[in-house]
């Protein structure tokens, strides 16, 4: 970043009695590579925060955390008061829809009340883990940020260290490299912009997702109740 602000600014000084009238615009290359080592960074921060989107989209999907075969299977059982075949195809199925029947199904013999109790408990668990990982983009978001802030602030720092070395610096010696430093934060705020958007849809979805699956696992707790005695 150091070496890019003083090729302008020389750049800068060299040509400042020669106005042409026209404004040229920075090329996305070049204000890239004024970011220095920063640029790099978040544009990895930026391809991870995609792989974790991706992996989060795919884990939340409704066929994952609560598959039609499974829900039709272990209604039947319940239906049918095999109720010790329902809890074993649930804890077999490790998914949500498994994990919340298995925990109702434990405290089968302890009521209804103690099976939707449990049901809720283990939603609950489920939710908190889930959306720690779906967090996972909020803290890469905030992460790129401050690198994106940070590396402007070293930039501004450079900036006003090589118009000190200038014998007569213009206008356009400030506007060049505070312009190049802010290529910095603007990055940044793209990937986090991603990332901050990314976790509110998925952490949305989650709920959704949840609540819809306790809803499931709650009936199939009232259906058991019957067959148990135990309502």
């Amino acid at each position: 970043m150091f070496a890019t602000l003083l090729t302008s600014a020389i750049a800068l000084q060299s040509n400042a009695g020669q106005p042409t009238g026209v404004y040229t615009p920075p090329s996305s290359g070049h204000l890239f590579g004024s970011t220095g080592f920063m640029g790099p960074l978040m544009l990895l921060a930026g391809a991870v925060a995609l792989f974790i989107a991706i992996r989060r989209w795919l884990e939340l999907r409704a066929g994952r955390l609560a598959p039609a075969e499974l829900e039709r299977t272990l209604d039947a059982a319940v239906h049918a008061g095999q109720l010790d075949q329902a809890l074993e195809r649930a804890v077999a199925s490790h998914t949500l829809l498994g994990d919340l029947v298995a925990a109702g199904l434990y405290l089968r013999k302890a009521g209804l009340d103690e099976m939707l109790a449990n049901v809720e408990r283990a939603a609950t668990k489920e939710s908190l883990r889930l959306g720690n990982r779906v967090a996972h983009l909020a803290r890469l978001g905030g992460v790129a940020l401050m690198i994106g802030v940070l590396g402007t602030t070293t930039g501004l720092m450079s900036a006003f260290f090589l118009i000190a070395q200038l014998k007569a610096p213009v206008p356009g010696d400030f506007t060049t490299g505070f312009a190049e430093s802010l290529a910095s934060t603007a990055l940044g705020l793209m990937v986090a912009l991603f990332c901050f958007v990314a976790f509110f849809w998925f952490d949305s979805r989650l709920t959704q997702r949840v609540l819809a699956v306790r809803e499931v696992a709650e009936e199939m707790m009232r259906d058991a109740a019957e067959h148990t005695g135990s309502r």
